[in-house]
Order: structure tokens, then C-alpha cells, then sequence
């Protein structure tokens, strides 16, 4: 008798879609020094010190967690306060398990796995670096080619949120948009299922460079210009074609770094990383938060070119006093009146500056968050949550947000906590 082989079992994979570096910073026991450098990453975009013996991201001691000289290092434990809305329950947990999803990229070989987290990863490193120097009040700079992939890592990180995978896996489309999807698997033959689509757009999205991928946005866009359903319908590529057009604009956004005034600090969500404020279908701002105490801040182009005001939308909740252009060093000299593509350069250098929002911008923010999350919270300071969950509250008696959720649980344990606090 043949034994029956043994099956060789694939150990369940965790994948972040808000990276860990980013999580850290909302943990008690986060610390960043000024002699933190810089970040790499591995092939599971883990970030590790590129100087394990000098660079102490932790407590600051030399207990657990850290290494003196000579000593190998030993990561810590980062553990962040997650709000669960469906049993409205609040608990610390680890970093390691806390907003991503097992087996993101379960329908493919391990070597592939690794071979997009890799690439992921290389993206992930350019914005590490900023995001750090973001945090350490550094010069914030960086050239056109880092730019671009830093956008493109943010809107990777958007695409592959529990939320948007959701779409495919659950088939949540209004009918146009499921009508473009089912077209895009018949001019892709390969394509069987719609859960497939999500994934196949992924795919392309990390191994295609940025370059290809506004090439290939501006073909679709050049359709029907002033058209975008007859796009959906011309347009023939290795993209499904709305998901071409939502990150095409997004990359061709400013980028604005916002720092929350003192007493306020931004929170998470399963949803914070992409989140918009817009109107008819038009988005004004996507949010990034980077930490409680920052966040990055994509704005739409026409609010910096000023022409928003010319069109039929409503006014944005947040004020121009809010954007800033960056300074530009053009290594080609100065851009000519009638500058065109050639004129730039991959090393032309962005200065940025950040922008101080004050307390009642930062609680709309996280009232966006607030109102469009549907799994987790994640706060860091108590009563900055609890001034968020109060605002919340007040504007939603003038319908300024569409879900209007129930916080009263939440508010009524953090109100507890915080008298607790101050009574002993």
C-alpha cells in the first residue's frame, strides 16, 4: 500500500495595510531619537534600525528591547489601544496583528508572495524615511523620483486596505461600476473570478514603475476626456479601468504635510490610510496619518492651481490656510514660460513644510475616520479621543457626516477612565 503523501502546509502569512513603522507611533513605549537615521526594510516590509547597536526605538533603556554595544538587538513589544465597534470594546494589542489581513495573497506562490512584498518594500523605504524625518523635525525634502514613489506606496497601501479588497471579495458595486469590472474580465480572458480582479490589479500596480502607470492613465484619460463613463467603456488595458483613474488622480495630487496643533492628535481607522473628504464623487482631500501628532495630506490639484471655487461642488471643510506648495530646485534652471515634460528632472528637489492644523481641523479629520470606519479604532491619548467623540457628536446635529455612529459607549468609558485618572 502507497502511504498517502503528506501535504506540505504554507504557514499563514499577515500582511499590514497600515505599515508597522506607522503603528509603532501610536504605542506608549514608542520613542524616536535623534540619532534614528534611517529605516530598511525586509522582504516582509518589517522595518528594522539599520544600526541595531545604536539606534533605540523603545523606552530608551537598556532593559527589554535594547542593546548596548556588541549586543544583538531584540525587538520590543508595541501594543496600541483598538476600539472594536462590533462588541464596543476597547484593548491594547500588538502591532504584529493590528490592521491587516492573513493571507492577502492567498491564490499565489510563496516566491511571488515575496517577490511583491519585496518590491513593496523597496517603495516603503523611500517613505520611511520621510515619514521619520517628518516626526524628527528634519528638513523635508525630497527629489521628483522619491516623490513619486512615495504617492505610489500610499496609493498601493489604499488599494490593498481591508475596505477595498472587501469590494471584490463581498462584490459591493453600485451596478455601473460592476458592469466595468465584468467588462474588464471579458477583455482579460485569464481573469475568472471578480475576487481575481482585485488581486490582478495589485499585481500590476507593484510591478508596473510609476512612469508606465501615469502613461498608461493619461491613455485612458485621453478616451473621452470630459467623459469619464464612455472611459469605462473604451478603454481596454491590464487595469480595471476605474481603479486606473482613482490612482492616476491621487498621484497627480500636492502633497501637504499637516502637524495637529497641541492638545489634539489624529487617530486611525482601518480606513485612515486613503481616507477623503469630498463631493460628488470628486475627492478634495485623502488623509494619511503618519503618527497622532502628523499626517500626510494629498490635495486635489485644482485647489492649488486655484480653479475648485469655478466648479459646482461644495466648499471644502478645510481652508486654504491649510495647503502650501513646496519649494522647488529645478537641476535643469528655471522652468521657461512654456515649460514642457522635458524640462524636469528626476532629481529636481521638493522642499516641504509643515503646516500647523488647529484642534478643530483635527477633529473633523478624525470625524471622517469616525464616521466611515466599520471594524477599528485607534487612539493614543484619551482625552484627545474624547474631544474627537465630542465634536462628533456636535456636528453631526448639522448632518455634516452621512453614518452619524453611536458613540456613546466609548465616550462614556473614556469620560470614567479619564475621572479615574484625575481623582487619584
Amino acid at each position: 500500500m502507497v502511504p498517502t503523501p503528506t501535504p506540505i502546509l504554507t504557514p499563514t502569512q499577515f500582511h499590514h495595510y497600515i505599515p508597522r513603522f506607522i503603528l509603532k507611533s501610536f504605542a506608549d513605549n514608542f520613542l524616536l531619537k535623534p540619532s534614528d537615521t534611517e529605516f530598511i526594510a525586509d522582504a516582509s516590509t518589517i522595518f528594522t534600525p539599520t544600526d541595531p547597536s545604536g539606534m533605540q526605538l523603545g523606552s530608551g533603556s537598556k532593559g527589554k528591547g535594547s542593546s548596548g554595544r556588541g549586543q544583538p538587538f531584540r525587538h520590543l513589544n508595541y501594543l496600541i489601544n483598538i476600539y472594536r465597534v462590533t462588541d464596543h470594546t476597547t484593548e491594547l494589542s500588538d502591532i504584529k496583528r493590528a490592521y491587516g489581513a492573513e493571507d492577502m495573497y492567498r491564490d499565489i506562490t510563496a516566491d511571488d508572495c515575496m517577490k511583491f512584498e519585496r518590491l513593496l518594500g523597496n517603495l516603503e523605504s523611500t517613505s520611511a524615511t520621510f515619514i521619520r524625518k517628518i516626526w524628527s523635525g528634519e528638513d523635508l525634502s525630497l527629489t521628483r523620483a522619491q516623490l513619486s514613489d512615495m504617492k505610489k506606496f500610499l496609493g498601493i497601501m489604499m488599494y490593498r486596505s481591508e475596505n477595498r479588497r472587501g469590494q471584490y471579495y463581498d462584490m459591493r458595486f453600485d451596478l455601473a461600476t460592476l458592469m466595468s469590472v465584468k467588462r474588464h474580465m471579458d477583455n482579460n480572458n485569464r481573469i475568472e473570478r471578480i475576487q481575481d480582479v482585485w488581486f490582478d490589479n495589485l499585481k500590476w500596480l507593484i510591478g508596473t514603475p510609476m512612469e508606465d502607470i501615469m502613461k498608461e492613465f493619461h491613455k485612458a484619460y485621453n478616451l473621452a476626456p470630459k467623459d469619464p463613463i464612455a472611459i469605462t467603456r473604451l478603454y481596454k488595458g491590464p487595469i480595471h479601468v476605474l481603479e486606473l483613474l482613482d490612482f492616476g488622480n491621487l498621484a497627480s495630487n500636492y502633497v501637504c504635510v499637516w502637524e495637529a496643533e497641541e492638545g489634539s492628535e489624529f487617530i486611525m481607522s482601518e480606513g485612515c490610510f486613503g481616507a477623503f473628504e469630498g463631493d460628488m464623487g470628486v475627492t478634495f482631500h485623502n488623509f494619511f496619518v503618519v503618527s497622532p501628532r502628523y499626517a500626510i495630506v494629498l490635495v486635489n490639484r485644482l485647489y492649488m492651481w486655484g480653479m475648485m471655487e469655478k466648479l459646482p461642488f461644495r466648499k471644502s471643510w478645510f481652508g486654504d490656510e491649510l495647503h502650501a506648495n513646496p519649494d522647488t530646485i529645478y537641476v535643469k534652471g528655471p522652468l521657461p514660460k512654456d515649460y514642457a515634460e522635458s524640462d524636469f528632472s528626476s532629481n529636481d528637489v521638493f522642499k516641504y513644510r509643515r503646516i500647523m492644523v488647529p484642534k478643530k481641523d483635527v477633529f473633523t479629520v478624525n470625524g471622517i475616520f469616525l464616521d466611515a470606519r466599520t471594524k477599528y479604532l485607534t487612539y493614543k491619548s484619551s482625552v484627545s479621543m474624547y474631544k474627537s467623540l465630542r465634536f462628533y457628536d456636535k456636528v453631526k446635529k448639522d448632518n455634516m457626516f452621512e453614518t452619524q455612529h453611536d458613540y456613546s459607549i466609548l465616550k462614556r468609558k473614556l469620560f470614567t477612565d479619564l475621572n479615574r485618572t484625575h481623582s487619584s
